[in-house]
């Protein structure tokens, strides 16, 4: 049996959206998008219409472009607003635009330098765009000069007030021209790019400056400028790092501190019907998906709170049912939960009850001596046990394999398992079930309690599991 994770979702677009709707069917009837564009330089070719939703990078047009560069993406019903990208034969992003009330304009643009020579008739919001991006680019082009002179010229003091002057600058036109289109998307979208300024931190009761302040501070405030009443920040390249930076670089990875930020983020989410549809989907499918240890609880938290009939109204009531059915098998053994009653007979068909085992640790071996990987795993097993042997840590192996005990048996005999060996001979358990056992090998790993400490992880992990829960019994 090979050793690949079933998941329950094949894909997030399953969960999250309809190409057709998205691209809103074929191309017959009036256009209620039309975008014409001549790329100087491109000819004789094809070219590809898409948007960012999420993670996710979807093509879902293809436009022919002639002799002299012309092309046109339109169709009978309106765009979701969000940030488009058209993208060449090659696959190659060429250039970016917006979509949002206007959705009939043109563009004209040189292939040498998208931004600069940037045209665009027909969407005051596009022309806004560009003339925003033209204006940093500049900038920043002076500001690169500037800094080769702090660092290299003769007057590297002027050049750095100069530095200094011209960053006042940009902020102020930054500052400006958000006040002065404040309703358009694409300050949404500047807006929520923007990261928490962090004031001095404040003095503790000791005297001494608070270390801590300035993480808490940008953690707290972090999403201060996002809207999540907005809808269309989801198709655009800024939503969607915001929320991984915030899940894997201000949130402790542990399912707790996890549970915590997923609520937070899904219950600012219901301002906006569309961003709680994609918020729900993606965590569920994330946290499901996840090879992180444990992260299991967070995918059962989500599916028991948010991913029911009443709230999940994008999905199937089969494929609600499915996603309640996995979160109701993985609950009863998320790390933390006592092992499931588990009673097999052994090689001499005497009862051996996982329950009873005494041993400090217990390592449950779900394998197969048929299994290619378990081949090459159990022989790993095998010189782990005889290193800790008298250590307090016992092994409880479930052959899955019950068409032929025979060879089971000889199997033990021939490697010398003298650890505690069962397996299903009078098909009575259903432990595949209860212990999600979708692939060989696969190792639980219990406490004296027969708590679950440590689940679906390799061999060569085991000694770091232990140490990690001794350490942290006795608080170290």
């Amino acid at each position: 049996m090979a050793k690949t994770r079933l998941k329950l979702f094949c894909g997030l677009s399953f969960l999250l959206i309809s190409f057709a709707a998205l691209a809103g069917g074929g191309k017959t009837g009036e256009k209620k998008h039309d975008i014409k564009i001549t790329l100087v330089g491109f000819h004789n070719t094809v070219s590809y219409l898409g948007c960012q939703y999420g993670e996710n990078t979807y093509i879902f047009d293809t436009a022919k472009i002639d002799d002299k560069g012309n092309l046109e993406f339109s169709g009978p019903k309106e765009l979701d607003g969000g940030i488009y990208f058209v993208v060449s034969a090659d696959k190659r992003k060429l250039f970016e635009f917006i979509i949002d009330k206007e959705q009939k304009f043109s563009i004209k643009v040189d292939t040498t330098d998208y931004i600069k020579s940037m045209r665009i008739v027909g969407s005051e919001e596009n022309d806004l765009f560009y003339q925003f991006q033209q204006h940093a680019t500049e900038k920043h082009e002076e500001l690169e000069k500037l800094q080769k002179q702090a660092k290299d010229g003769p007057d590297k003091e002027q050049a750095k007030q100069k530095i200094d002057t011209l960053d006042a600058q940009m902020k102020r036109y930054r500052t400006d021209f958000m006040t002065k289109h404040s309703g358009l998307l694409l300050v949404k979208l500047l807006k929520a790019a923007d990261e928490p300024e962090i004031p001095p931190a404040p003095k503790l009761a000791n005297g001494k400056t608070d270390s801590t302040f300035a993480f808490r501070y940008y953690k707290a405030h972090f999403f201060d400028a996002v809207d999540f009443s907005e809808g269309r920040l989801i198709r655009s390249p800024v939503f969607y790092p915001k929320i991984e930076q915030y899940l894997k670089n201000l949130t402790v990875p542990s399912p707790d501190s996890v549970i915590v930020a997923v609520d937070y983020l899904i219950e600012k989410s219901k301002a906006n019907k569309e961003m709680f549809k994609f918020m729900v989907a993606y965590l569920i499918y994330k946290y499901e998906a996840s090879e992180i240890m444990g992260m299991d609880a967070v995918f059962v938290h989500i599916a028991k709170k948010y991913y029911t009939p009443d709230q999940a109204y994008w999905s199937s009531a089969s494929q609600i049912e499915k996603v309640q059915e996995r979160a109701s098998l993985l609950a009863p053994i998320l790390i933390g939960k006592h092992v499931p009653q588990l009673v097999l007979p052994d090689t001499n068909n005497v009862m051996q009850p996982l329950d009873s085992v005494r041993a400090r640790f217990t390592v449950v071996y779900f394998w197969d001596y048929d299994c290619g990987h378990c081949q090459k795993e159990t022989p790993k097993l095998i010189k782990w046990y005889d290193s800790i042997k008298g250590e307090g840590v016992e092994v409880y192996a479930v052959e899955i394999n019950e068409a032929n005990l025979v060879k089971w048996k000889e199997y033990i005999r021939k490697h010398n398992l003298d650890w505690i060996n069962v397996s299903d001979i009078f098909h009575t358990s259903n432990f595949h079930h209860d212990f999600d056992v979708q692939t060989t090998p696969m190792i639980y790993v219990l406490n004296e309690d027969k708590m679950i400490i440590a689940k679906k992880i390799d061999v060569e992990d085991l000694n770091k599991v232990l140490k990690h829960y001794m350490e942290k019994g006795s608080g170290k």
